[in-house]
């Protein structure tokens, strides 16, 4: 597989320190002990929740790559379905735009996560607002929401301003230790920012009740007693895959934190390795030269199909050429373990 890399170099070199294709990635490293402080700083003066609604943050250790955007929208869903009133509250990462405002999907200067949850969650009713001060983005969604409505804060963990009634953490790197109540899950990391892509160090993991790992069959509970869920990603491939033969050569394309775990899922679904895989930096905007340079590349290679995440095509799918056959690779969230996250 040939790649074509568009990230900036430092992106290039720092991404390498995740567990997975950095496979040294060591330790916290020496900074984990400073970001660890000026977090339990952060974090100490956080106000209360506000009465009348329930507010679950779901956040993660690492900078990204671990799932939450599916698994916010997942759980979004899955309380939906029960009946209940939400929205989700996100920064908006990738925008210019301030807000506090109301995420509209084909709003092209909201931020792209934001705009994928706000086309996933329309139909249940939920609303997603983006804001950089989360506690005015909170006071819009106060707003609209009757007593008893839930405000799922996405990749909240570090937030300081805004209480929450219960921390969901994704572990992205953990092991299972023996103790005298059974086996049990302790979180791990690797170098904290800005020698590597964790945000804080395992210790971090203590300020949540309830650890998300991805495995079929999580533990019960964590090292500190936290209860242990578990959830499984299943890639699926639209209706564009099939104007290519299985075996025919194909594209990777995305802009997401581990564009290789996208790939290696992507060519199970194939059958085979892409020919080639373009990777751009995380919430790339996809300017008109960027996309210039990306179709130039795709059509080199005889215009084969091009298989995208879903992140990306929220912001790729105005302009898109129509001599180059796309597929989009969606992912669905299961929920595993003795108790599943929704309950």
């Amino acid at each position: 597989m040939r790649v074509l890399d568009l990230r900036p170099w430092a992106v290039r070199i720092w991404s390498r320190r995740w567990d997975g294709e950095g496979r040294g990635a060591g330790g916290a490293g020496p900074t984990a002990w400073i970001a660890d402080a000026l977090l339990r700083r952060r974090v100490a003066g956080r106000e209360s929740p506000p009465p009348g609604l329930a507010v679950v943050s779901v956040g993660n250790l690492a900078f990204g790559g671990t799932g939450k955007t599916p698994v916010v929208a997942a759980l979004a869903r899955a309380l939906a379905a029960q009946g209940r009133a939400g929205g989700v509250l996100t920064r908006g990462y990738g925008s210019r735009r301030p807000g506090p405002l109301r995420v509209d999907p084909v709003d092209t200067g909201a931020g792209d996560e934001a705009r994928l949850l706000a086309r996933t969650l329309a139909p249940c009713g939920w609303t997603v607002v983006q804001a950089r001060d989360r506690a005015k983005g909170l006071e819009l969604i106060r707003q609209e929401l009757p007593a008893g409505g839930v405000v799922i804060l996405e990749d909240g963990h570090q937030t300081a301003k805004v209480g929450r009634h219960v921390d969901v953490l994704i572990l992205d790197r953990w092991r299972l230790a023996a103790s005298p109540q059974g086996t049990v899950l302790r979180p791990r990391t690797g170098p904290v920012a800005p020698f590597g892509p964790w945000r804080e160090s395992a210790s971090g993991a203590e300020r949540a009740g309830i650890w998300l790992v991805e495995s079929a069959e999580p533990p019960p509970r964590g090292t500190a007693g936290q209860t242990v869920a578990g959830f499984t990603r299943r890639l699926t491939l639209d209706a564009g895959a099939a104007v290519a033969a299985p075996d025919a050569p194909w594209v990777a394309l995305s802009g997401i934190a581990r564009p290789w775990v996208f790939e290696d899922g992507a060519a199970r679904l194939r059958g085979s390795p892409a020919a080639l895989a373009i990777r751009c930096a995380d919430h790339e905007p996809y300017a008109a030269a960027l996309r210039a340079r990306v179709w130039r590349a795709i059509r080199e290679l005889g215009s084969p199909l091009t298989v995208t995440t879903e992140k990306d095509w929220i912001k790729l799918r105005e302009g898109w050429p129509e001599d180059l056959p796309l597929a989009v690779a969606r992912q669905e969230v299961r929920w595993t373990g003795a108790r599943a996250l929704p309950d």
